[in-house]
């Protein structure tokens, strides 16, 4: 019986060309793709990114490229999508409308509410300590991301020179895809952490482990009497800014005294007392007019109780 010799179809790339061909391969361990890697969440977001990647080995797509560069601009898309939804731009004190239809919101907006919430202007000015001549300092930023945003959209184009190019060119294109997504995503990243850590430090550890401390319920089971004598905060951190407020999750230990019978049954040796540690996670939120005011969140506070169980 004759060979059937299967062709490469348009479209169709099989699994060991995905994985062995000389393109993928460089691309996908170069500098510039393990950064995006570590921004992006595992799952969607990885997937499509390898898949992306993947699409450049079909020899048989004169589209390869220009696929290639729209799947990351909608990566970016993605990642800004994570923070917030179009009502939460909606209700920060900045928003303005700089679209021609109702309630519209730019990609700009979106980068903004990434990097610094519902946050006014001159609070992000005032938490990074800035000196007048920098107090368009986000607006600057923004201002780069829209150009980085531009230099990317302009490859998703079809426009000739991008059109059914060789190995060589497409490597040299889609490698300069990666480094502008790898710029816009750590323009906002490093923003939002700047802002994030300037955030946090407003917050006062000495409210968090007090408010913490006059909250637990989950001990009133174990025994007759169940109190926490004090909780110990290993750490938190600001999780999110919203709209509206901030997000603050953190760690500790709850040290607890636990007392079976009355004091009287104490005295009278038919009573036991013991002391327990317990862990617990937490989340707070506080408004963004008043980072001291902590709130808890329904069911914010979970302490762990399980070794009690014996689970």
């Amino acid at each position: 019986m004759a060979k059937v010799q299967q062709r490469l179809k348009f479209g169709v790339v099989p699994k060991t060309v995905q994985l062995r061909t000389k393109i993928y391969k460089s691309l996908s361990s170069s500098e510039e793709s393990q950064k995006i890697l570590s921004h992006l969440s595992f799952g969607f977001e990885k997937d499509l990114y390898q898949a992306a990647l993947n699409n450049l080995s079909d020899k048989g797509n004169p589209l390869r490229f220009n696929n290639f560069a729209y799947t990351m601009r909608e990566i970016i898309t993605l990642i800004l999508s994570r923070y917030s939804s179009d009502e939460d731009i909606l209700k920060c004190c900045w928003y303005r409308n700089e679209t021609n239809t109702e309630n519209g919101v730019t990609r700009a907006q979106r980068a903004k509410y990434a990097i610094q919430g519902g946050l006014s202007d001159e609070r992000v000015f005032e938490l990074l300590e800035l000196d007048e001549e920098d107090r368009n300092y986000v607006q600057k930023k923004l201002k780069t991301f829209t150009k980085l945003f531009r230099e990317l959209n302009e490859h998703t184009h079809l426009r000739e020179k991008r059109f059914n190019i060789g190995d060589s060119k497409c490597e040299e294109l889609a490698l300069a895809v990666m480094r502008i997504v790898n710029d816009i995503l750590v323009l906002v990243e490093d923003m939002r952490s700047q802002i994030i850590s300037h955030v946090e430090s407003e917050v006062d550890s000495t409210i968090v482990e007090e408010f913490i401390s006059n909250t637990f319920d989950e001990i009133d089971i174990l025994s007759t009497h169940s109190v926490v004598d004090y909780s110990e905060l290993e750490s938190f951190h600001v999780s999110k800014i919203s709209s509206e407020h901030i997000w603050i999750v953190g760690v500790g230990i709850a040290h607890c005294e636990l007392q079976w019978g009355s004091n009287s049954d104490l005295k009278n040796d038919i009573g036991a007392t013991s002391s327990e540690s317990y862990p617990y996670d937490f989340t707070l939120q506080a408004p963004l007019s008043n980072l001291r005011d902590l709130q808890l969140i329904p069911e914010g506070l979970k302490l762990d109780t399980s070794s009690w169980w014996g689970e």
